[in-house]
């Protein structure tokens, strides 16, 4: 009975290293699908300050993850007390720097979303209309999220998109204040003539309805706070898993001690 349930104990912290190992390689494949492929993400991701870096310890969390659950299984079938002792230690020092990065992004959370507001805005006033790459991401996110601007659709008024480079302080201030500046053909609730006229905002203020008024800041983080709760799954997934593997990984590593007790 002892043999089977050591044996049975052995094979599930194999089982758990084996998740642990999963989690940690889709861990690293969507930071590197993330990094590599962001395109969409462009126009706020791209000024983000310290975006990229994130994604690097991302990744290296999601390395460190796979090569740990890679030796938790090594471990148990070698039966070895040192390896499974190291995966232990190492998988609580990853558990509570995981606690302590979502403590420390939960108090953060206004600084990101000012951060959002500020790089999407930087966005539409230099880049649209001059880099290709951004200027499609923008119109696929303005067309997809139904919203114009970073804010609101006033945030085009000082972009290069309206030549704000070519016109003065004051030139900007007063196109601003009397709505005469030009939206992109994206803001538009529905395509066609009526569209095209309305994207002079002297004339939109005559024809409701025609602009999207929200601003797609709000319209990403609203979309972020949808699948909020799936996230959140997913987290809380990844620390029950380091949690048991932690629990079966000592207990395998105290019953492997008492069997070379007993042997010696």
């Amino acid at each position: 009975m002892g043999v089977c349930c050591y044996t049975f104990l052995k094979f599930l912290v194999m089982i758990f290293n084996l998740l642990y190992m999963l989690l940690g390689g889709a861990l690293l494949g969507t930071s590197l699908w993330m990094y590599l492929d962001g395109a969409s993400m462009a126009p706020v991701t791209q000024d983000i300050e310290g975006y990229n870096y994130v994604l690097y310890f991302l990744m290296a969390v999601g390395a460190v993850m796979f090569i740990m659950g890679f030796l938790g299984c090594c471990g148990a079938f070698q039966e070895s007390q040192c390896m499974l002792a190291t995966f232990f230690a190492l998988v609580f020092v990853l558990f509570v720097g995981q606690i302590a990065a979502g403590i420390w992004l939960k108090i953060n959370e206004e600084r990101f979303t000012d951060l959002a507001v500020k790089s999407m805005a930087k966005s539409i006033q230099h880049d649209y209309g001059t880099n290709e790459l951004k200027t499609q991401a923008f119109d696929v996110i303005q067309t997809e999220l139904k919203c114009c601007g970073s804010e609101g659709p006033t945030d085009w008024a000082d972009s290069r998109f309206n030549g704000a480079n070519e016109r003065s302080a004051l030139e900007i201030g007063v196109a601003g204040a009397l709505g005469s500046y030009n939206v992109p053909a994206s803001c538009c609730v529905t395509k066609g003539t009526t569209c095209d006229v309305a994207r002079k905002m002297t004339i939109a203020s005559a024809i409701p309805g025609t602009i999207h008024q929200e601003g797609c800041t709000e319209k990403m983080l609203q979309l972020l706070q949808k699948y909020m709760y799936e996230v959140l799954g997913v987290v809380g997934a990844i620390l029950l898993i380091e949690i048991l593997a932690m629990i079966f990984s000592m207990v395998l590593c105290c019953t492997v001690r008492r069997i070379d007790h007993v042997k010696a």
